[in-house]
């Protein structure tokens, strides 16, 4: 990955990389975009119904309606945002107002990724990374495309960063 494919609000040091970046399944937005089809249908089909010109067209307003509600969850699947470089992990949310967390390698203590039966059938989960020290941040990488070859990337950068090798069975 080249330095200009870095987002802005992730600061590189000399010699760091990005190895992994990504944000939230998108598969998600299904549920959104099912209850949008299925207002735009209603709505037409209560316009059939209605023979009042003067509401006919109310139904419509569902049309509208369901184009906002996955417009709303595509925009905030796509502003997290999840970056793991060679040193460090962050974290950002947000659409107007962003917030960035950053978690240094050499910091975390731990690391597990969980999968409900849903999401091991459509390839996501949750990666959560435990930090050491007495002001304790934990960050949890939500919805994660393949959270098992994320969770593996990171494993390895973890034991780059410490130093440590190990070899595959």
């Amino acid at each position: 990955m080249t330095r200009t494919d870095v987002p802005d609000w992730v600061t590189l040091t000399e010699g760091e990389d990005v190895l992994w970046q990504g944000h939230p399944s998108l598969r998600l937005v299904t549920p959104s975009a099912v209850v949008a089809l299925a207002l735009a249908i209603a709505g037409i089909a209560l316009t059939t119904v209605l023979t009042d010109p003067s509401i006919r067209w109310f139904p419509l307003l569902g049309i509208p309606l369901g184009i906002v509600i996955v417009a709303w969850a595509y925009v905030s699947l796509v502003s997290t945002q999840y970056v793991l470089t060679s040193e460090e992990i962050y974290r950002k949310t947000g659409v107007l107002n962003q917030s960035v967390a950053q978690i240094r390698l050499d910091r975390v203590q731990n690391t597990t990724f969980s999968q409900s039966v849903t999401e091991r059938l459509f390839s996501y989960g949750d990666i959560t990374i435990y930090t050491a020290g007495s002001d304790t941040m934990d960050i949890t990488l939500s919805n994660v495309p393949e959270p098992e070859r994320v969770n593996q990337q990171l494993t390895e950068a973890l034991d780059a960063a410490s130093g440590v090798t190990r070899t595959r069975p």
